[in-house]
């Protein structure tokens, strides 16, 4: 090896943990560039797209109820016991 090769890696473990996930992310989009996208993706992104306008829309017309993340997980977490107790069918 290299001392220049040594001395660029002595000098990566210097770095903050965010540096070194820069670092990383750039060389490995400088080795591994990132694929095209092909029809089906971006029609699935497009679909994606209109469901989260959608759902935004509800939520700016006042027509869903929001809740907190805790709020969220324990109705899900209630709903999962009910179901393993056989008190509710799967949906």
């Amino acid at each position: 090896m290299s001392q220049t090769l040594d001395h660029i890696k002595q000098e990566i473990k210097t770095l903050r943990p965010a540096e070194r996930f820069d670092l990383w992310r750039d060389l490995t989009q400088e080795f591994d560039p990132p694929a095209a996208e092909s029809e089906d993706e971006i029609s699935a992104q497009a679909e994606w797209d209109k469901a989260i306008d959608a759902r935004v829309k509800e939520i700016e017309e006042g027509r869903v109820e929001l809740v907190s993340a805790d709020e969220a997980i324990s109705r899900v977490r209630s709903r999962l016991a009910a179901r393993r107790a056989g008190l509710t069918p799967a949906a």
